[in-house]
């Protein structure tokens, strides 16, 4: 039986009860009106109906995103006419599409808003009736939130069972537009500081790169010691080293450890090399494709949680809903701290054409942490090996490299405060 009401559901609630009948000559109806207002980082919906009712809200992230108002059996005013109807649909408003209502089950009605963004109920309340309104009045404050949690919270619920409609307010019901201050906006991660995973690449037996006189996996390592103090002399980061000294660390413990610490950004640092000695100069790499199912598998091992959302324990569909929102929006982030690695490294030494480029490089695929991986320059390249051999140099390249860090975390601070 739950599979088929799953199904049911699925299918666009399918739609609700085909065989319900339609009170023609009904002229009561419970629910009068649905009106709405705002915008779409925050929309008010008002139901407006005949009596208090019980009702229970939840959320879905498959097939679209949608609120779902379950309430004991009512009838809907019909648009045209007096008639009372048990199923119908209606247009939207601000980030609403529009909504569809019927009769769910022999004890539900159901109320389905179909939404453009993800957003949370942040308020929920009943005004009763009032001089100027002789209706009870249900009013859903909506707020835009992140897609993950929205995706983490998501899911069908157990059969309906009426609980107590909380106690009405007595406030005005002004024109319907007071909407929620976005001061009271949920931050999914709150941590004093903003926690660094520099990565220095290759490391023991595995030296990288091999130039006249450097080994990558020595450049590396100076390089991201040089990055670690720029970035704690400044007081706003707690910075961790994938290594800290001429060990082989394994890629994909690189990236679990980023994920363990819950790293807020992860800079893998390299130095290249290639047959062509005139070419020189910096770039920076995102990824630009999640890993196969393999690749996947590794990573998320001994760590199935997403931003602290424990995907393991997630409603069936949920888990790739989450692991395909944090993967587009991770991926969004590395862009944005890329670019500003690019403007700012340009100004300290010379870089590749097309110097942010997209590949699927192992040490980047963390789903949940922004990563980026810097090649510092072309130890096949002795202008370039001489500056990444001098520590002077390599202080003046991490300098850049922290002050790309400060201000990306100052825009990504300015967008959510936005929000």
């Amino acid at each position: 039986m739950q599979g088929m009401v799953w199904k049911i559901c699925i299918g666009c609630i399918a739609f609700f009860a085909l065989t319900a009948p339609v009170y023609a000559n009904e002229s009561k109806a419970d629910v009068h009106l649905i009106r709405f207002s705002g915008d779409k980082e925050h929309t008010r919906i008002v139901i407006e109906t005949r009596e208090k009712l019980d009702y229970r809200l939840f959320s879905l992230a498959q097939n679209g995103l949608r609120l779902v108002l379950d309430m004991p059996v009512v009838r809907w005013k019909a648009e045209e006419g007096n008639a009372a109807v048990l199923t119908g649909i209606g247009k939207g408003y601000g980030v609403v599409r529009g909504y569809r209502f019927g009769q769910y089950s022999p004890t539900t009605s159901r109320l389905v808003f179909d939404l453009e963004e993800a957003m949370e109920v942040k308020k929920d309340f009943v005004l009763p009736p009032s001089s100027e309104n002789a209706t009870y009045r249900l009013v859903l404050d909506l707020q835009k939130t992140d897609p993950i949690r929205f995706a983490s919270e998501a899911g069908f619920r157990e059969p309906f069972t009426p609980r107590p409609i909380q106690a009405a307010y007595h406030v005005p019901d002004t024109t319907g537009v007071a909407i929620p201050s976005r001061k009271g906006r949920v931050s999914i991660r709150q941590k004093a500081k903003k926690v660094i995973m520099i990565d220095p690449g290759h490391g023991g037996k595995d030296p990288g790169a091999i130039g006249k006189k450097q080994r990558e996996k020595n450049v590396n390592l100076r390089a991201a010691k040089a990055l670690k103090k720029r970035l704690e002399s400044s007081g706003k980061y707690t910075v961790r080293l994938t290594r800290a000294t001429d060990v082989y660390v394994p890629l994909v413990d690189r990236v679990k450890r980023a994920r363990r610490v819950r790293a807020d950004l992860l800079i893998s640092l390299h130095s290249d090399s290639t047959a062509n000695a005139k070419a020189r100069g910096a770039s920076i790499y995102t990824r630009i494709e999640w890993a196969g199912r393999r690749t996947k598998k590794e990573i998320m091992r001994g760590d199935r949680s997403i931003i602290g959302v424990d995907i393991a324990s997630a409603r069936p569909g949920v888990d790739d809903i989450l692991l395909n929102l944090s993967q587009r929006q991770t991926q969004n982030e590395s862009a944005i701290i890329a670019e500003i690695l690019a403007a700012r490294l340009a100004r300290i030494g010379p870089m590749l054409p097309n110097s942010h480029r997209d590949k699927n490089l192992f040490v980047l695929l963390a789903p949940d942490v922004p990563s980026v991986l810097i090649e510092m320059g072309f130890l096949s390249n002795r202008h370039d090996e001489a500056n990444l051999g001098s520590d002077r140099y390599l202080r003046k390249l991490m300098g850049a490299v922290g002050d790309s860090v400060d201000a990306y975390f100052k825009q990504s601070a300015r967008l959510h405060a936005a929000r």
